[in-house]
């Protein structure tokens, strides 16, 4: 996964996410440079205290959810997802603010048993949970997040479990050509008896808008990013080590009115890995980051992520540089926001504009009612 997006989930990824990310998701991906956006209610739950709306997401995806939220003196929120994989089985997703504070709550469980005797008997649990809170000060806004999770085979095998601890603050910070900064701070470490795998985040990032005319909002960050990350595969092997720094680490995103109801919406991210280090010891700087791959044996093309069977694996250098557009149309209390699914909408514009295209135009989509 590229650095750039990497530290952005790690400030999130203790509690399940709340909010409309597909606005955010077109403007770049860091809903702390958008203030304003349902979005912040995962790294800043305050911002539930903000909100009245009945909210449906991932609409253009396989799996989707539902929030409702409201209030007056205290703001409740439920969200029900739909997703069927092992961190989606949730049973309780809570929202709750009183006009200061604000708070998250998310309870997931799943297990089966296929009802069979002895040796023949197959058995899986697993349960996540996880906690948000967050208020606003004099000095600025805090969020705090924190997450645990376990699993269960049945099996006399270690079991793998997980925490997480995640810490935002975003406040206004005169600084060069800037008037806010975002902080982040986070903590992972998953265990499998003797095999750890820890994660650590830290990203400080300065951002402002711009003023670039009537009907049109632009938003410019730059910051910095460190990423480490410590694995021991177990059986009494070394600790392997990887890290890296990023400056600069940018995000641009533009808003601009089409129509007085549509909202055209593009972002860009880019970061400068100043020193990387991987687990094999080998070093790189420049603007990308070498990840790990194998080549589909059908396809022949390079595919992110581990090799499947007899796939052969390879590490290519994957860059830093991103970008993605979207929609936005605004009906008064009702709004739809959209992420087109940008490399074949641009690459061929014509089986879109002909009715020939044999994939989505959107790669997601979230319908929101605002009261």
């Amino acid at each position: 996964m590229k650095f750039v997006k990497t530290i952005t989930l790690l400030m999130t990824f203790c509690v399940m996410a709340f909010g409309n990310n597909d606005r955010i998701n077109a403007l770049g991906g860091n809903a702390g440079f958008w203030p304003e956006d349902d979005a912040n209610v995962t790294a800043f739950p305050a911002m539930v205290n903000n909100l009245d709306m009945v909210q449906v997401t991932g609409a253009g995806s396989a799996n989707g959810t539902a929030t409702v939220v409201w209030g007056d003196e205290t703001t409740w929120g439920f969200k029900f997802d739909g997703a069927s994989d092992m961190d989606s089985n949730d049973w309780f997703n809570l929202m709750w603010g009183n006009g200061t504070y604000g708070a998250t709550f998310s309870l997931g469980m799943k297990s089966t048993d296929n009802g069979l005797d002895g040796d023949l008997n197959s058995t899986y649990s697993n349960m996540g949970l996880g906690i948000g809170f967050g208020m606003n000060m004099d000095f600025g806004e805090i969020g705090v997040n924190f997450s645990t999770g376990s699993e269960d085979d049945g099996t006399d095998a270690d079991q793998p479990s997980s925490m997480g601890l995640a810490f935002n603050l975003r406040r206004a910070q005169d600084v060069w050509l800037f008037d806010n900064m975002l902080v982040g701070f986070s903590m992972e470490n998953e265990a499998t008896g003797d095999m750890i795998d820890n994660d650590m985040g830290l990203s400080v990032d300065l951002f402002t808008s711009l003023p670039v005319g009537d009907g049109v909002d632009a938003t410019f960050a730059m910051g910095f990013g460190y990423h480490a990350n410590t694995f021991n595969a177990g059986a009494g092997g070394d600790d392997l080590t990887s890290s890296t720094i990023t400056l600069p680490a940018v995000n641009l995103g533009v808003e601009a009115d089409v129509t007085d109801w549509a909202t055209v919406r593009f972002g860009v991210g880019h970061s400068y890995v100043l020193a990387g280090t991987s687990r094999d010891e080998s070093t790189w700087m420049g603007s990308y980051t070498p990840t790990e791959g194998y080549v589909d044996a059908s396809s022949g093309e390079w595919v992110e992520g581990e090799a499947q069977n007899n796939e052969t694996p390879m590490t290519m250098d994957v860059s830093n540089f991103d970008w993605n557009f979207g929609l936005g149309f605004d009906y008064g209390s009702f709004t739809l926001d959209m992420v087109l699914n940008n490399t074949d909408l641009f690459n061929d514009p014509v089986r879109y504009v002909t009715g020939r295209n044999d994939r989505a135009l959107s790669s997601s989509a979230t319908l929101t009612w605002n009261f």
